[in-house]
């Protein structure tokens, strides 16, 4: 008699972090690292980094932020999420058609820790007290043109075999600290952070239920 498990819909994994930061969409990814090795998000650093870091902004200003940059446009790569996993316990092969509606909206997330806050202006996110104005670097706090993709994936799953399919995607991250002074009395503090999405790609995977790749 053929068994066979589907799961499909969207999977969600949270990652353990700082509950201090004020976070976007990209912390709840299901895998979420940097390319190259000695980098941090803001709910990685400890209590003695944030003191370390804060000793770099040490010019305080009549008015406004001064900011210390960690991390500058250093590449990641991620797990958005599993969109399908089929498992063939049967002896015959599955062969079907399924249908996917993606839609990708935000091109930049922001986190923030500490006394920074974040706010909405209208669909738009942004750290308060103008602090991006204060930031040294071009990226831009705006959503992207909203895209609907329409997908259709035919698959055949052997027998003894498992077929994934996840949302895999690219981009860079930019974080640091921040005090904001006025009248030079420091009265703001914390990290702020900002994800940038470069692409987004589908990946499909068929593996043997004992372990090896088909």
């Amino acid at each position: 008699m053929k068994k066979i498990w589907i799961m499909c819909g969207f999977i969600t994994v949270l990652l353990i972090q700082n509950s201090t930061v004020k976070s976007s969409e990209y912390l709840s990814y299901q895998s979420f690292y940097f390319v190259n090795s000695g980098h941090q998000l803001i709910s990685q650093f400890s209590e003695y980094q944030y003191n370390q870091y804060y000793t770099r902004v040490n010019q305080k200003r009549f008015w406004g932020w001064h900011t210390y940059t960690v991390t500058k446009s250093q590449p990641v790569r991620f797990v958005k999420e599993t969109l399908l996993m089929i498992e063939n316990q049967g002896n015959t092969s599955i062969d079907q058609t399924y249908y996917f509606k993606t839609t990708q909206q935000l091109k930049q997330q922001i986190s923030a820790s500490g006394n920074i806050n974040i706010g909405a202006e209208g669909s738009v996110y942004e750290f308060d007290l103008g602090l991006k104005k204060a930031l040294d670097f071009s990226a831009k706090f705006d959503l992207s043109s909203t895209i609907e993709e329409h997908n259709e994936i035919r698959i055949k799953v052997d027998p003894m075999t498992r077929l994934i399919v996840k949302v895999y995607g690219e981009g860079n991250i930019t974080n640091g600290v921040g005090k904001h002074y006025r009248f030079f009395i420091e009265n703001r503090r914390g990290g702020w952070e900002i994800f940038t999405l470069t692409t987004e790609y589908y990946s499909i995977v068929k593996e043997r239920l004992d372990g090896y790749e088909s």
